[in-house]
């Protein structure tokens, strides 16, 4: 009986150098949050070694066992014993840092499980204290901001955030000035477009502004074939093109796009996910097992 067995895939450019047996440093870092029981994992690099990691985590240990495929050499073993972890404060967002639950409670039957699942274990999108992730919540200018920041750090760099406020209405004692003042210096916010000078932080961000946040670090392709119904509407239609084309942002059965239509916590876990893929920071394979 064939059995398809679903890995997912952190790719953090791990060099294979010489034999099978030497392990060159990474030429980057990336932080995964091991839920409980057992995940399995590929490491790969940019020729397409990999090495297989297997984590078991409990409460009082967690548990690698590396293999690399293809050869005699024996798995190597490693246990790292784990102390008794303090409960630490939450941040001012309200949700807390801890991604070791293996579905959030509200999310085991959601359509974008896998994707929530798989933020959540990164730390990018975080669960509340009540143990939801409250997939269908409207997502904010500044959530959205705070989410995008912590993806690009993960794929290229992010220049540390200016003292100067930007917004008459995002201040450095926000919890959010971090991430705003980073994309606005980065480029991916531009100030021009809000009037005014005030960025409203705390409204829902419009599918086009996450496509003009965003389309600074699509790669350039053609953008003949994507059109859309309403395009007369779209302020940013390059943006959105660009986004939509690159598979980030879709538009709808009915050939709209709707740009200023709301993103929920579970359509923004999609969205970045879709990203990392695009970036190579992440993919899932299917391979079968007998």
């Amino acid at each position: 009986m064939m059995k398809k067995k679903k890995w997912l895939a952190i790719v953090v450019a791990l060099s294979l150098v010489g034999s099978a047996h030497s392990f060159a440093s990474a030429e980057k870092k990336a932080t995964i949050s091991i839920p409980e029981g057992t995940s399995a994992y590929k490491i790969v690099d940019k020729e397409g070694n990999f090495v297989d990691l297997e984590f078991t985590y409990n409460e009082d240990q967690i548990t690698v066992v590396v293999t690399v495929p293809k050869t005699k050499i024996d798995p190597k073993i490693i246990t790292v014993p784990l102390k008794k972890r303090e409960k630490t404060d939450e941040d001012s967002t309200g949700e807390k840092d801890d991604s070791t639950v293996s579905v959030p409670m509200d999310s085991v039957n959601h359509w974008a499980r896998n994707d929530i699942l798989l933020m959540n274990q990164l730390g990018l999108l975080k669960g509340y204290p009540d143990g939801t992730i409250k997939p269908e919540r409207t997502i904010t200018r500044a959530e959205y901001a705070a989410l995008l920041e912590r993806v690009l750090k993960m794929t290229s760099s992010v220049p540390q955030p200016v003292d100067t406020a930007v917004f008459m209405d995002v201040k450095p004692s926000d919890w959010f000035f971090g991430p705003v003042s980073s994309l606005v210096v980065r480029k991916n916010i531009n100030p021009v477009i809000y009037s005014e000078g005030f960025f409203f932080p705390n409204e829902a961000i419009p599918r086009e502004e996450i496509a003009n946040w965003t389309a600074i670090d699509v790669p350039e392709t053609s953008l003949q074939q994507v059109m859309f119904k309403d395009e007369n509407a779209i302020k940013y239609p390059t943006d959105v093109k660009k986004v939509a084309a690159a598979g980030l942002l879709k538009g709808f059965p009915d050939g709209t796009f709707r740009p200023s239509g709301n993103t929920t916590r579970a359509e923004a876990a999609t969205i970045i996910v879709r990203f990392l893929k695009m970036k190579g920071i992440i993919y899932e394979q299917n391979e079968q097992e007998i």
